[in-house]
């Protein structure tokens, strides 16, 4: 298994859902900063340039699944290009590498609701961008996942006295970060499909109440 965006909110749910997957082997983090914890099935790949991923193709070989779950908030970039080079271009060649490497795994791409080309707002068109991009490469099963609010495994702030209590009485309004991780994993390790798939909130909620 490789995942990206290992330090983030979702990738810290999709690392901690796959050491808990008996059928999970081995977990190669692809990451530019250490994750601070340790795991005999933990393998933590450091790497700066997720353009250029040629250096460290060969920790793709044998996996049966990528969980891309590397991004940020538009509050945290300048403009639209360093938004598109983290969610478009680090993905797709994060998604090359697989399909050159393993061609017959799984490529799970972080999305967000509301991804639209016609939207409004910028990262809504970019992600939709690198969901159609992504599916021209054939790979043998994509799947974009779309998830609501993510409330972090260890919420503070207003996350944790506003995000948490509204998840209890609306669901619908987004997903714990593990549920996310459990979700991806499941359906990045499902060999029963093939081309691609795209899972709403609801959907991913659906899959872990069907575990």
């Amino acid at each position: 298994m490789v995942v990206f965006g290992s330090t983030g909110t979702a990738g810290q749910g999709a690392i901690q859902a796959c050491l808990a997957e008996p059928g999970v082997s081995e977990v190669r983090s692809i990451t530019r900063r250490p994750l601070g914890i340790s795991h005999p099935k933990l393998r933590e790949v450091s790497w700066s340039d997720f353009a250029n991923l040629g250096g460290i193709a060969h920790h793709f070989k044998g996996a049966d699944s990528c969980l891309f779950c590397l991004g940020t908030s538009v509050r945290n970039v300048k403009g639209e290009a360093p938004y598109r080079e983290i969610h478009v271009t680090y993905a797709l060649a994060a998604a090359r590498t697989l399909l050159a490497e393993s061609p017959d795994a799984s490529f799970v791409y972080l999305s967000g609701s509301g991804t639209k080309r016609t939207s409004s707002m910028m990262w809504a068109r970019v992600k939709a961008e690198a969901e159609d991009r992504l599916a021209e490469l054939k790979l043998a099963r994509l799947a974009n996942v779309r998830p609501a609010g993510i409330l972090p495994m260890q919420p503070t702030g207003a996350t944790r006295w506003l995000l948490a209590p509204l998840l209890k009485m609306v669901p619908p309004l987004g997903i714990r970060s593990i549920d996310l991780g459990r979700a991806m994993l499941r359906v990045g390790l499902d060999r029963s499909w093939r081309g691609s798939r795209t899972l709403e909130n609801k959907d991913l909620k659906a899959l872990i109440q069907e575990a």
